[in-house]
């Protein structure tokens, strides 16, 4: 990976824990969802519609079947995790989908676009992957024969959560990497229409809006402008440098939120913790030299 790339992915990595960190304090559910996403919409349409107007780019019939298609991954991919989030525990359900997540994408870049790292980029991928399932707690004891019915189904929803992740990397990186569309003309439009697709089951509740955005309005503008902030600088490194690595690396977000949630969250750090951060550290540093 070169600076430029490895700089986009950890400053978007950064702004993903802060943007999860504020997310998590205020714990609002769809009406928050939606509503900074509207502010994600007004933040970049602007970019998004001068880049289109000034002839920097035109949408293809492919680039629009990408744009379609990442909103409705996207749009699946939320109510899949909420489902898992509803039905079981949060400590399997997350490292599950988190973990899965780039495992799937980097499959899926090897088998479509014929990726190929190089030893120390395969040993980098397995050292943050790794680093990513002990830090968060592996939930390998959900598949212990005494496992009850919630942890089994925890591993089930975050392996769909970790599907949906992997579906959206894929289209997300193929828009930009060789279709080569604009992150934000991509992300802007992508955006738009995922908050319309949201918008019917959030505008059918207008007492929790107008409460959600009394109580939460700053929290909601921080999350809505470094939410797509963040993913927006992953979109960029993808086309600068290869998925399989990506994807991988913008989890480091995991150690950094980590830290920054310990602090901010007052939340303990636990010896797994520190052996998943030496080895995502690790991980790091290996595919800096692929």
């Amino acid at each position: 990976m070169s600076a430029a790339a490895w700089a986009l992915v950890l400053s978007g990595a950064a702004f993903h824990a802060l943007w999860n960190i504020v997310a998590k304090r205020t714990q609002g559910g769809t009406a928050f969802v939606w509503l900074f996403g509207v502010v994600s919409v007004v933040a970049f349409a602007p970019l998004a519609l001068w880049e289109a107007g000034h002839g920097l780019q035109a949408l293809t019939p492919a680039m629009s079947a990408a744009v379609c298609a990442s909103a409705l991954i996207h749009v699946v991919y939320s109510l899949v995790l909420q489902r898992g989030y509803r039905d079981a525990p949060f400590s399997v359900v997350y490292p599950v989908a988190r973990g899965s997540g780039p495992m799937f994408s980097i499959a899926t870049a090897i088998c479509l676009w014929g990726e190929r790292p190089n030893a120390w980029g395969w040993m980098g991928v397995l050292a943050v992957l790794a680093g990513i399932v002990v830090s968060a707690g592996s939930p390998a004891g959900a598949r212990k024969k005494d496992a009850d019915t919630r942890a089994m189904s925890g591993v089930g929803w975050g392996l769909a959560t970790g599907l949906c992740i992997a579906g959206y990397t894929v289209v997300d990186g193929w828009a930009v990497k060789q279709l080569g569309m604009s992150p934000l003309l991509f992300y802007g439009a992508g955006l738009a229409l995922r908050t319309g697709l949201l918008a019917p089951m959030a505008l059918s509740e207008r007492d929790a809006l107008r409460e959600q955005w009394r109580r939460s309005r700053r929290a909601i503008l921080i999350v809505g402008l470094l939410s797509p902030a963040a993913y927006t600088l992953v979109l960029m490194a993808v086309r600068m440098a290869p998925l399989s690595y990506v994807a991988p690396v913008r989890e480091v977000s995991m150690l950094i939120g980590t830290f920054l949630g310990a602090h901010l969250l007052r939340e303990s750090i636990r010896g797994r913790n520190v052996a998943g951060a030496a080895l995502m550290l690790s991980g790091v540093i290996a595919i800096a030299l692929a």
